[in-house]
């Protein structure tokens, strides 16, 4: 990482750091990295995103804060099939495709659900 880089990097940090809730930096970044922070920007524009480390695999306690849920809840995710992991000893691992796929399934389940209840609110309307 070059020394204009990491300088960004710790100026990023402070303004982050505050309280402003937009903040306004400069950065100077190789094509490759723009051309990712774009993706990323278009992703969360048009249907939100989310950073997944590109890490193969992850520990329960890691894959449990990527998912932004607690360890326990992830643990009974496991168990009942709904992640899908191996062992390593008897230690899980769950890898990044099995995050993502979990995540997708989650999302397509919310959208059904909120199609389910828009029907639903307006036949309950209709019978007014």
């Amino acid at each position: 990482m070059t020394n204009a880089i990491s300088e960004d990097i710790v100026r990023l940090r402070s303004e982050l750091a505050g309280a402003d809730t937009e903040i306004e930096v400069t950065l100077r970044l190789p094509r490759s990295a723009a051309e990712k922070v774009l993706t990323l920007l278009d992703a969360e524009e048009s249907y939100g995103a989310m950073v997944i480390p590109a890490k193969h695999e992850f520990t329960t306690t890691q894959a449990a804060a990527v998912l932004g849920m607690s360890r326990p809840t992830l643990m009974k995710l496991l168990d009942a099939g709904r992640i899908g992991h191996r062992m390593v000893g008897r230690h899980h691992r769950i890898p990044a495709s099995a995050i993502q796929t979990y995540r997708e399934r989650q999302r397509t389940v919310g959208e059904a659900t909120m199609t389910a209840l828009g029907e639903l609110s307006n036949r309950v309307g209709q019978l007014d």
